[in-house]
């Protein structure tokens, strides 16, 4: 596209650039180093191409002038999606990051579920700092799992991670120790049928969630609710957990 930027010399410098624009520090700019595009290379004539241009420009410094209403609109819009149904904020990296819909909860496979650490590995994850202050009766943070066995199915669980009813789960092998050095208690290796009233739960990234896979399985009465995610967003590569944290 036809575009240009202001050079040191303070001239408008026409340049033939694609149209991305930049929006940083309340101005709009076109980055230097983006590839150059000829008129024909559009399929526009000349007189096409330099229409498309000025719209262009014009569109950006208008969003340039309305940058800040944007950026009110965008709020309005979140604290409205918000107010529409009690939101919850997965911040940890064994489940997707973002805004989570609270439901009734559906004790299936594949569902996702809110619930409370029975006591015993509550205190061990809030004495590793796995679990930050929350509202669950022991002060303890909820946390928000996907179901991966129900009552009747057969579970086994070896070092090189749980099999349900036959299948096992990738990406599930038990890690000896946490990202502190500190050796990590695991449920008891074996077969076993889920008894009634339990579930198995596993985070969606297996390697690093502490999950039942380390304590077990968790009452079903725990569960306060479903989970159905609503805005989420993919971690970075290069963005990891921290020492203690694991949820």
């Amino acid at each position: 596209m036809f575009a240009g930027f202001w050079n040191d010399s303070e001239n408008f410098q026409p340049e033939f650039v694609t149209p991305a624009l930049i929006f940083s520090g309340g101005k709009t700019r076109f980055p230097r180093d983006v590839a150059r595009l000829q008129p024909d290379s559009c399929g526009f004539d000349q007189e096409t191409h330099n229409r498309v241009v000025w719209k262009w420009l014009i569109l950006s410094c208008r969003l340039r002038r309305r940058w800040p209403l944007v950026l009110v609109a965008m709020n309005g819009a979140i604290a409205f999606v918000a107010g529409a149904f009690d939101p919850r904020v997965s911040s940890t990296v064994s489940m997707p990051i973002g805004l989570y819909r609270e439901v009734r909860p559906q004790l299936e496979r594949g569902a996702w579920v809110v619930f409370c650490l029975p006591d015993e590995p509550a205190r061990l994850g809030r004495d590793r700092g796995y679990l930050r202050r929350g509202s669950c009766a022991d002060g303890s943070q909820e946390l928000v799992k996907e179901v991966a066995a129900v009552p009747g199915d057969r579970v086994a669980l070896s070092p090189a991670g749980l099999t349900v009813n036959g299948h096992a789960i990738p990406g599930t092998a038990i890690q000896a120790v946490d990202r502190g050095r500190r050796g990590l208690p695991h449920a008891p290796f074996g077969e076993r049928r889920v008894a009634p009233g339990e579930l198995w739960v596993l985070g969606q990234g297996h390697s690093v969630s502490w999950d039942s896979r380390y304590f077990g399985p968790v009452p079903a009465r725990q569960v306060r609710a479903g989970a159905i995610p609503v805005l989420t967003f993919v971690r970075g590569a290069g963005e990891v957990e921290d020492a203690g944290d694991r949820p």
